[in-house]
């Protein structure tokens, strides 16, 4: 399989777009994902996808903890932001007033749903590393409409009526 033809093919599943984000000892790293599902309901777990040479999955790995947070159609800019689009921002935090879940992990306002999660278990997987993560806490809205991924393209999703 040709490493193109592998991106092009995944580029045509529809994803949500989530932040992950972490604390350790005080530092805080967010990056942007889409590698991301539920896994069970008892317990509750999801996983997701780390790149190996991504420095929040080393703090993800330590502090043991991390949030999800999935975004509205209207915080496209900050799945961008945390994507790297703009490498001139260095704190990828500043001048987001963010809340933080119990175990200390970030919480962007505004976010259509977010979880909060502990490492329930890793599995080496070629240049990423799953995490299965137990769902500790979260909430979520009502209102709005999540931000969707889909053939390199931001956008939203419209229901049918």
């Amino acid at each position: 399989m040709d490493s193109q033809v592998f991106k092009n093919i995944m580029s045509r599943w529809l994803t949500g777009i989530s932040v992950i984000t972490t604390n350790y000892e005080g530092e805080i790293q967010g990056f942007t994902a889409n590698s991301f599902a539920s896994v069970s309901i008892d317990p509750f777990l999801i996983s997701m996808s780390v790149g190996k040479t991504l420095y929040a999955g080393d703090l993800i790995q330590k502090s043991g903890t991390f949030a999800i947070n999935i975004l509205t159609k209207d915080q496209a800019e900050w799945g961008k932001l945390f994507a790297g689009f703009y490498s001139d921002r260095e704190n990828r935090f500043e001048n987001i007033v963010y809340s933080t879940t119990k175990s200390g992990n970030p919480i962007l306002p505004g976010v259509f749903a977010w979880m909060d999660c502990r490492i329930y278990q890793t599995v080496d997987v070629g240049a990423s590393t799953l995490i299965l993560g137990e769902v500790t806490d979260g909430s979520f809205s009502v209102e709005g409409e999540p931000l969707a991924y889909f053939h390199r393209q931001w956008g939203h999703f419209v229901a049918d009526e």
